[in-house]
């Protein structure tokens, strides 16, 4: 019979950690990555440098679940060792008796007011991810929630103001708690919910002035479980089918990483990755790199396995980080088609006028043919989730109608060396995608809608849905 809080809790660590042991193999690459930032919250500096060490979230699903079979056990160890020590001498749920668990568990309006009464002795640490917390309480509801703590993993903002507190000295994080405490109670105390949403954004201010942000963090809110850190870390390298590759010696690990993937790979499968590779490439490198191999077939359709191979492998050492969906993720996310990376809180901190120039010389070192491959997409598509959606822009490849408005594209407005009449199309695009990520959902749409209606119409091709193909 389990008779104390401590049994209790430890039995509660032991069965979830054998209940994530024996459903590991079932876990998918996200939910693997979301259980490794839950539990990576929960450790103290020095158990992150021993646990983690090496971990990336551009692994691939098996490397993250291989690390998962060793890292869940010795965390579970971890926080057993934590309550038995932070418990010793009795059941005591304040700083600084709570474990790290423990504040992950707890509400906002619940651990608030224990951290003010008790602020010299909550630790440096857990100090950063309160306050980075509160930077992003959005919502009243989440002040009652326990599962706040939790949901700002998902969202690689949590990160970027922890890492920026990290350089805070001790003393100003606990000044902006003491501002930050009665602001909470303010809030929990607050008589509806508009009084409580008035001083939210004010809570809000407190932490990103802490951690040296000029806005308010919840205009900096990116997707969820976007890999963090968001620019692929020193060493490795991302391939056009978002597959990742570490840069790390030894030389030519990528290659034969790839070549290996690629010998499981049907003719079909082949056929469709090679497309990929083919669609990210102007046409200089198409000459340059792909050319040599049709010269040795009739048609694409003729190649052989083999050469196939070859042929990916030829533009995968030419052409490296750049995917087939970043001439649309460029303009949430700074990260570029042809041009170097924008880290992405500079990015969403940026004036119009400045992305604007960034997404010029990107477009700049683009050429007509892959301008109207991106406007293409933007007609096959039925909506911004679709333009993002990797799956879906591969799909389009072998898409009859896609390979039409591509080529109508460049036929109708001067597709030529110059290719002056599509350039100019896609400066307006540019203008109008990078408006329209800035706007409401409802209104999103609605600006998407015009921007294919406006590129259907320059381009003289009939206005189409799309409904047969989604």
């Amino acid at each position: 019979m389990i008779d104390s809080y401590v049994e209790l809790v430890r039995h509660r660590l032991e069965n979830r950690s054998a209940n994530i042991m024996a459903n590991l193999e079932k876990l998918g690459e996200g939910h693997l990555r979301f259980t490794m930032r839950i539990f990576g919250d929960c450790l103290d500096e020095e158990a992150r440098g021993k646990l983690l060490t090496g971990y990336t979230e551009y692994w691939t699903e098996m490397e993250i679940r291989s690390f998962a079979k060793e890292f869940v056990p010795a965390y579970t160890e971890y926080a057993v060792t934590e309550l038995l020590e932070k418990k010793k001498d009795g059941e005591r749920f304040h700083p600084p008796y709570l474990t790290q668990e423990e504040y992950q568990e707890m509400a906002v309006r619940e651990k608030w007011p224990r951290i003010a009464e008790h602020l010299e002795e909550v630790s440096p640490l857990q100090l950063r991810r309160e306050v980075a917390r509160m930077g992003m309480l959005f919502r009243p509801y989440m002040l009652s929630d326990p599962g706040f703590n939790e949901g700002v993993l998902e969202f690689a903002l949590y990160f970027d103001l922890l890492d920026r507190l990290t350089v805070v000295p001790t003393a100003d994080l606990r000044t902006a708690a003491r501002e930050i405490a009665p602001l909470v109670g303010s809030a929990v105390a607050a008589k509806s919910i508009g009084e409580c949403e008035i001083l939210l954004p004010r809570i809000r201010a407190i932490a990103a002035k802490a951690a040296g942000l000029p806005a308010d963090p919840e205009t900096l809110l990116g997707p969820g479980m976007e890999r963090y850190p968001r620019e692929v870390p020193p060493g490795w390298l991302l391939g056009p089918g978002m597959e990742r590759y570490p840069r790390e010696a030894p030389p030519g690990w990528k290659l034969r990483e790839l070549r290996m993937t690629l010998e499981t790979m049907s003719l079909k499968d082949l056929r469709l990755s090679a497309l990929v590779h083919v669609d990210i490439l102007t046409t200089e490198e198409v000459r340059e790199i792909v050319s040599p191999f049709m010269a040795r077939f009739p048609s694409f359709y003729e190649i052989p396995g083999n050469a196939l191979r070859e042929l990916i492998v030829a533009i995968a050492g030419s052409v490296t980080d750049r995917l087939i969906t970043y001439f649309f993720d460029r303009y949430s996310t700074g990260r570029m088609v042809m041009t170097k990376p924008v880290s992405f809180l500079v990015w969403k901190l940026s004036p119009e006028e400045e992305k604007l120039r960034l997404l010029r010389e990107d477009n700049e070192r683009m050429d007509s043919a892959m301008m109207a491959r991106h406007l293409a997409r933007f007609l096959r598509s039925s909506s911004p989730a679709e333009l993002g959606d990797a799956g879906r822009q591969i799909s389009l490849l072998t898409n009859e109608n896609f390979t039409s408005n591509h080529g109508s594209i460049l036929k109708n407005l001067g597709g030529g060396q110059e290719g002056e009449g599509v350039k100019r199309l896609y400066d307006q695009v540019t203008v109008l995608a990078l408006r329209m990520m800035y706007r409401r959902e409802a209104e999103k749409q609605e600006m998407f809608d015009a921007i294919r209606a406006m590129i259907a119409e320059t381009a003289g091709i009939p206005p189409e849905t799309n409904e047969e193909e989604t």
